[in-house]
């Protein structure tokens, strides 16, 4: 169907690409007759292992939406994809507070307070940082909620569960702080659903939030000072958590809320500003594209080795199925 589609004049692509080459954006983009091309795409324009593949719609779309933080956003002129500053609109989450109502109600006393971790163990995750700090603060619980791992024998694991789940809600009740210690995770989910549902989030600012955005800032790499602040955190008076749960109540009723991301959208389909853009960094570019083929996280030759290690996989269940 795709191979008999002729984009007119009037019409706009807007989508989210995938890393793969044979998905259906990455078709359309080579389509010639696009009035504009609007990628919108979460994004950390310091993580090159997770983004460098994106570098082909950083050169061909009009106008990039980066699903990120305000902190990543001041961020990507000091990047190697800082040439194309002026196509990227920084645009922050959302989250319904009605998929994610509040459940946590008054905070444990000062020295009972109880943390929780919530998501995979990506690179840009940072779970052995934090691993490490819970292995220093025996006293102090930390728990997760993600994908069991072996490699981390300080955290209280629980496995996977959707938020809104009876288990994860019963859980965040006794719950006081959401941590994660991203460094360069572009703008995570679960601080804003967490934050919903009455905790507080504790992150470093390579997760894309500062402390005016509704969140404590925490170091993601000087272990001292990263424990310092959890024991701050443990140990501080209730009113100082209460003003800042009420902080990040206000940004999600009027800020982290999706009325203004669809605005924002709405707004960039209509712009008519034309953004100029010639090669200035050869350098940047090559470096980004090195990158995507040696190292990224979906370089060519990795997705080769895991396609070719299932079909072997498979192959041997079928030979030791008959033998």
């Amino acid at each position: 169907m795709l191979d008999s589609f002729i984009p007119s004049n009037n019409d706009i692509l807007l989508g989210h690409p995938r890393w793969e080459n044979n998905c259906t954006f990455n078709s359309l983009v080579k389509l010639k007759g696009w009035k504009k091309v609007i990628v919108i795409h979460p994004f950390c324009p310091q993580d090159l292992q997770s983004y460098s593949h994106l570098l082909k719609y950083c050169i061909l779309a009009d106008r990039f939406i980066a699903i990120t933080g305000k902190y990543w956003g001041r961020e990507i002129i000091r990047s190697f994809f800082s040439e194309w500053t002026k196509k990227f609109l920084q645009i922050d989450l959302a989250v319904d507070p009605k998929n994610f109502p509040k459940v946590k109600g008054s905070f444990n006393p000062p020295g009972k307070r109880k943390f929780i971790f919530i998501g995979n163990h990506t690179h840009y995750k940072n779970v052995s940082f934090l691993n490490e700090i819970a292995g220093e603060l025996q006293e102090i619980e930390f728990h997760r909620l993600g994908p069991y791992s072996k490699k981390f024998p300080n955290l209280i694991q629980h496995g996977t569960y959707e938020l809104n789940s009876a288990f994860a809600k019963h859980l965040i009740k006794k719950m006081d702080f959401m941590v994660t210690m991203g460094i360069k995770d572009a703008n995570p989910t679960t601080i804003l659903e967490s934050s919903a549902m009455g905790l507080i989030a504790v992150c470093p600012v390579g997760s894309g939030y500062t402390e005016s955005d509704g969140v404590f800032n925490i170091s993601g790499t000087v272990f001292n000072s990263a424990v310092q602040k959890i024991n701050y955190l443990n140990n501080c008076n209730t009113v100082s958590l209460e003003n800042k749960r009420k902080q990040m109540r206000a940004l999600i009723d009027n800020y982290y809320c999706w009325p203004r991301f669809v605005k924002q959208i709405i707004s960039e389909i209509e712009n008519k500003n034309v953004f100029d853009y010639k090669i200035r960094n050869a350098r940047n570019s090559l470096v980004i594209f090195l990158f995507y083929f040696i190292l990224g996280r979906k370089s060519p030759w990795k997705i080769a080795a895991k396609n070719y290690l299932k079909k072997l996989k498979n192959l041997l269940n079928i030979f030791y199925s008959k033998s």
